[in-house]
């Protein structure tokens, strides 16, 4: 009887196996030490390449035996099936350490018992698919030392029942249709990260195919070997190498923001330095530098996660009643007031974006950034507005009722006025400086961004605004300034297109923008920096992310928002 091939006599089909078992272990052991000690070490840039070569290893090599194994003897037959399970485990698995590392960034709370599901999922999985792998590779070895020793000298048969094989047929169909789903969508997302955000349905694909690519391309690579595995028999070699290219092809898109993270951090260097002046770094004591992330991007964490930062937190409180809508702000504070930390004395106010329609604060405004920076010393202020009514938001179950209603942009304004009134009555019971205030936010929220703060910093809207408020700097992500016309809301020229409000002494401005977000087809970002320097200030900074889509900083632990996070926590300081 014939059971393989030639080559399962060659060792290195067993070498493969233990290679699989040291990396596999070596990721165990730093994966512990990472959440023991999770502060920064150059160990954790090495432990994030032979994570990512982990991963793609034990799908090669399930790979390898999904194409040697063809035998029915009992250990092939048992490795093929381990290989199934194998590779669906991986691809929940993906998904369950995104989502959890998702929910710690949105939970309000750092208690172990509050985020215990999102340490589970994170975790378990995490772990699961390299003790797995271990398992995977010891039994893989075994197998083909007895086939290599002879012991495997018959099939191995059995007799099931008809329901039984009925249920296996039925599962696999089920199994190869979901397969062939997510093959097809792998297709989409590669087409996006290749093209960019080219209409309106394809905002959301952008909007994750960017900043989730790591992740996808594990999840799409498996899914690649999973449809070879159950397709094979019934495909022409033609066929097989065509979807498995394909599949490659597609997996290596997906790696291609992470392949340019060096060149983004370059460039961006570039721009900061032209800006901001080459000697920036020389403004920053080492003692302060310390509070920072000590690198722009670490792979590590991108899959673990970076520990959310222990601040004090009062949630809710109201400061508008008025109109037939109650409009409140979540406080974001330092331990021990924040002293001698970077932040201190200085003040944030953060507002939510959601297309002028939807959104929140809390988590819908990066909750977990505002926690970074109360725990930097930074007092953060995340706040509501009201905003305007639309049928398509109208079931939005993340967009609380009471803040909706017929709102133009005036009326955003006027409402974000009164917060900075509150602030100044009550700055002393928060600490608050309000000579040193920062405004940041996202999208809608960075458009409301560019025009409280350069309102502000004109001193010409004394009637909405504090006049005690400081402008020192403004931080939008992706503004979207002068689109609220799409959604049919109105308003003053100069607050629907807030760069006319820049003048000579504006406040510094550094902009967050994805090369792939379909915002940047209106040029927005280039706009305001153009103005800016029309008007002799060449204070601002546009920090561009290669294919990036419309919000691809949702992602707290990925490339784009670590990058960034890292300058803007440095551009704060030099300016506050």
């Amino acid at each position: 009887m014939k059971i393989g091939k030639n080559w399962l006599n060659n060792p290195s089909i067993i070498s493969a196996c233990y290679s699989s078992v040291i990396l596999n272990s070596i990721c165990v052991i730093l994966g512990i030490f990472y959440l023991l000690f999770p502060s920064y070490s150059i160990l954790w840039d090495v432990f994030g390449i032979l994570l990512l070569m982990t991963f793609f290893g034990n799908l090669i090599l399930i790979f390898i035996n999904s194409n040697k194994t063809n035998g029915r003897s009992k250990f092939t037959t048992k490795m093929n099936l381990f290989s199934y399970v194998y590779l669906i485990f991986i691809i929940l698995a993906i998904v369950c350490m995104m989502l959890g590392n998702l929910l710690i960034s949105v939970t309000y709370s750092n208690q172990l018992i509050d985020n215990l599901l999102a340490y589970t999922l994170t975790y378990i999985f995490y772990f699961g698919i390299l003790i797995i792998g271990i398992i995977y590779a010891v039994f893989g070895s075994k197998t083909y030392n007895k086939i290599n020793l002879g012991f495997e000298k018959y099939y191995f048969e059995k007799r099931f029942s008809a329901r039984f094989v009925k249920t296996k047929k039925t599962l696999k169909k089920i199994i190869t249709v979901i397969s062939r789903v997510t093959f097809i969508i792998g297709i989409i997302f590669g087409i996006v990260i290749l093209v960019g955000s080219f209409e309106v349905v394809t905002t959301f694909i952008a909007i994750v195919s960017g900043q989730f690519g790591i992740f996808f391309s594990i999840i799409f690579f498996a899914n690649t070997i999973l449809l070879l595995k159950l397709k094979h028999p019934r495909w022409n070699s033609k066929k097989f190498y065509r979807t498995a290219i394909s599949g490659i092809f597609i997996s290596g898109l997906l790696l291609t923001p992470l392949f340019l993270t060096q060149y983004t951090i370059n460039n961006i260097e570039r721009n900061f330095s032209n800006t901001f002046g080459s000697d920036w770094r020389e403004k920053i004591p080492s003692e302060v530098d310390n509070f920072f992330l000590e690198t722009p991007f670490s792979l590590s964490s991108y899959f673990l996660g970076i520990p959310p930062k222990d601040c004090k937190i009062e949630k809710n409180t109201l400061f508008y009643n008025d109109e037939g809508i109650k409009l409140y702000f979540d406080a974001y504070m330092p331990l021990n007031n924040g002293e001698e930390l970077p932040g201190a004395n200085s003040t944030i106010i953060r507002i939510h974006g959601g297309a002028w329609v939807s959104g929140d604060k809390g988590l819908m405004n990066m909750m977990q950034m505002n926690k970074y920076f109360a725990a930097q010393g930074y007092k953060v202020f995340d706040i509501q507005y009201g905003i305007a009514e639309n049928p398509l938001y109208s079931l939005d179950p993340l967009t609380p009722d009471y803040k909706k209603g017929n709102f133009d942009i005036d009326d955003m304004m006027r409402h974000i006025g009164v917060f900075t009134n509150y602030l100044t009555d009550n700055a002393d019971s928060y600490g608050a400086n309000l000579d040193s205030v920062f405004i940041s936010g996202g999208s809608a929220g960075g458009h409301l961004t560019c025009a409280v703060a350069l309102a502000i910093a004109s001193g010409d809207y004394t009637d909405i605004f504090s006049a005690n408020l400081t402008i020192k700097g403004l931080v939008p992500f992706y503004p979207a300034n002068d689109l609220m016309n799409f959604f049919g809301i109105s308003g003053r020229d100069v607050f629907k297109n807030p760069e006319k409000l820049i003048e000579s002494d504006s406040p510094p401005c550094l902009i967050f923008q994805g090369t792939h977000d379909i915002i940047n087809y209106f040029c927005i970002s280039e706009n305001i920096q153009n103005t800016y320097y029309a008007n002799a200030n060449e204070n601002c900074a546009i920090l561009w992310m290669p294919f990036g889509g419309h919000a691809s900083d949702f992602y707290f632990t990925g490339y784009y928002n670590q990058i960034f996070l890292y300058y803007m926590e440095r551009f704060m300081y030099l300016h506050h």
